[in-house]
């Protein structure tokens, strides 16, 4: 018989195909909020952006180089709300815009990031570019500070959303169908939208306000989102390993 003889340096080892992988796969980060929070994973990386983004809110009102007019204040959070609208939104805002005399004009640079920024909720290709393009008409600073407002806006109009998803529920007696998120947004942020509501009766009766004093109710109104935000976003970090990305 023929033998022959092979030297195990020889033989070359057969590679395992790659699999395919998919064009693009959805992570946790790129997931759009929807109209109201169904999982925790979004609930607490919203969190953790929403609590990144209190000081760029607040400067939009107040930081010298960063604050940005009433009218394109209110005209944002309009068009923010437009999408998935949530009706505390549309009662607080809808008075501080008419009191500011502000009408969203849908080709001015801040409102067309916004209505981007409403339909991506805030994440993506779409948003990042639409960003890009804001920055260099408006400069990194303003553009930070509308941007922060939209964030602002997200979280008021999910948590609306998401406190009266939960309120008919209740009201229903609906109550094996609630979920651990659903009963903590209700009990932590229940009472907060109850004021807004309350608040948004009182501004009916409010008359138009010079851009000072409108700077200013805005400025305020801040101060209570913080107190609730801030606490909510340290925990959402802690639940997420430390991780604020």
């Amino acid at each position: 018989p023929i033998r022959i003889k092979y030297e195990i340096s020889d033989i070359e080892p057969t590679q395992a195909a790659e699999p395919e992988l998919p064009r693009h796969k959805m992570t946790t980060d790129e997931t759009k909020t929807g109209k109201v929070w169904t999982s925790w994973a979004t609930f607490l990386r919203d969190h953790t952006r929403f609590m990144v983004e209190l000081p760029g809110y607040l400067a939009a009102y107040l930081w010298p180089g960063r604050s940005l007019d009433p009218i394109t204040l209110e005209s944002v959070m309009l068009t923010v709300n437009s999408v998935n609208t949530c009706p505390y939104c549309t009662g607080l805002h809808g008075q501080l815009a008419r009191m500011a005399g502000a009408e969203p004009d849908a080709q001015a640079p801040a409102v067309k990031y916004a209505t981007t920024f409403a339909h991506e909720a805030g994440r993506g290709a779409d948003e990042r570019a639409a960003f890009e393009s804001l920055s260099k008409e408006l400069g990194d600073r303003k553009a930070s500070s509308v941007r922060s407002l939209c964030w602002a806006l997200l979280w008021g109009k999910t948590t609306g959303n998401s406190i009266n998803s939960t309120r008919s529920k209740l009201l229903s007696l609906d109550l094996m169908s609630l979920t651990a998120l659903e009963v903590l947004v209700f009990a932590y942020y229940g009472p907060l939208f109850l004021v807004i509501g309350v608040l948004n009766a009182l501004l009916t009766k409010a008359p138009p306000v010079p851009p000072w004093a409108s700077t200013l109710v805005g400025a305020t109104l801040y101060v209570p989102q913080m107190m609730h935000i801030l606490p909510m976003g340290l925990a959402s970090v802690a639940a997420r390993g430390g991780s604020v990305a």
